[in-house]
């Protein structure tokens, strides 16, 4: 099928991506709130975006937005003791049938090596609506959904130079590599993913 494989740093279980989903990052300070408080916090913000699209949606533990009992979205954090990162995506015009087809692993290879996900049914925005949206127009909605909910000013913007320079050099000593992403279950733990 031709499916890259890359694992987060921030755990969970997997998540298939296209082009049909929109994947955000909130990084923020963090004043000693535990992490189903910035769940929720962050979560709303999709949740008013849907809202504003006609959709009636719920946070569901432990990190999940849900539409009609299926999950549209899902979340995953990374806590410092001052900082959050928390990344969600939500699908939008996802090919749930590839999506299904990858995430349904067989009995035998999730009982030998790894903790198989919670797996809940899904559905897609598209699917949910009478009138489609695409990526650009959810992430306009949901920005403006943080705007109001959170108080803030959000401005589109490039990577600094040495941003640019530090996630080049992080995906060339460990993000880009077999022995990161396979957790070296490939045998080509120096190799480059492709």
């Amino acid at each position: 099928m031709g499916i890259a494989i890359v694992r987060r740093f921030t755990g969970g279980g997997a998540v298939y991506h296209d082009e049909g989903n929109l994947n955000f990052t909130i990084l923020n300070r963090r004043a000693g709130e535990p992490l189903t408080a910035i769940h929720e916090t962050n979560s709303s913000y999709i949740i008013a975006a849907l809202k504003k699209l006609g959709l009636r949606s719920e946070c569901t533990a432990p990190n999940s937005v849900q539409v009609n009992n299926r999950k549209i979205s899902g979340a995953a954090c990374a806590l410092s003791p001052d900082y959050f990162l928390w990344h969600a995506s939500i699908l939008v015009s996802t090919n749930t049938d590839i999506l299904t087809r990858v995430l349904s692993p067989s009995r035998e290879s999730v009982r030998s090596k790894y903790v198989r996900s919670k797996w809940s049914p899904v559905t897609t925005l598209n699917a949910q609506l009478s009138t489609p949206v695409n990526v650009q127009e959810l992430s306009l909605q949901l920005a403006n959904s943080i705007r109001e909910l959170a108080g803030v000013e959000i401005e589109p913007g490039n990577l600094s130079e040495i941003e640019e320079k530090t996630a080049v050099t992080l995906y060339d000593r460990k993000y880009g590599l077999s022995k990161w992403n396979l957790n070296g279950a490939s045998g080509n733990n120096g190799e480059r993913q492709a």
